[in-house]
């Protein structure tokens, strides 16, 4: 990356390298929020930033930040089994489970039965979480995570 100050985060697979602006940017939202682990971050960062150049990250919550950077086509992630650097406009995005979120589900049931229980059917409650992951080009997986785990209400 251009900018000497960065935010640094490693995956089993990748590593993903952010400007320290922006992964503080995204950051703040859950800091306002007062989710103890991105203020823990934000301290880690902000303590971090003068001495050195390069700010290691090892919380597992940062993954979710990635995540969140990725999508706004911030950084890079370099694939250790390709070895190769990778930029987010290259990444491919797949759903895990029930889909990137609980909004974009899409379940079908087998119609069985007859007229009056296909009319009223049954509700289901299913427990469902979903998320994302991230490819690069070559279909190795960088990272993944799940976003969401819910209880849905299905109509049958």
């Amino acid at each position: 990356m251009q900018d000497i100050r960065s935010v640094m985060y490693e995956s089993r697979d990748a590593i993903f390298t952010f400007e320290i602006g922006d992964a503080i940017s995204h950051l703040k939202p859950y800091v306002e929020q007062g989710v103890r682990e991105a203020n823990e971050l934000m301290e880690t960062i902000s303590a971090t930033i003068s001495p050195t150049p390069i700010v290691k990250v090892t919380a597992d919550y940062f993954g979710f930040i990635v995540l969140n950077l990725i999508k706004a086509g911030k950084g890079e992630a370099y694939c250790k089994t390709c070895k190769e650097i990778y930029y987010p406009g290259q990444l491919v995005s797949k759903p895990l489970g029930f889909g990137r979120t609980p909004f974009s589900i899409d379940i079908k049931f087998k119609q069985e039965g007859g007229f009056i229980k296909r009319i009223f059917g049954k509700k289901r409650l299913i427990c469902g979480r979903g998320g994302e992951a991230y490819e690069c080009p070559k279909g190795h997986e960088l990272i993944s995570a799940i976003t969401w785990v819910g209880t849905l209400r299905i109509q049958k």
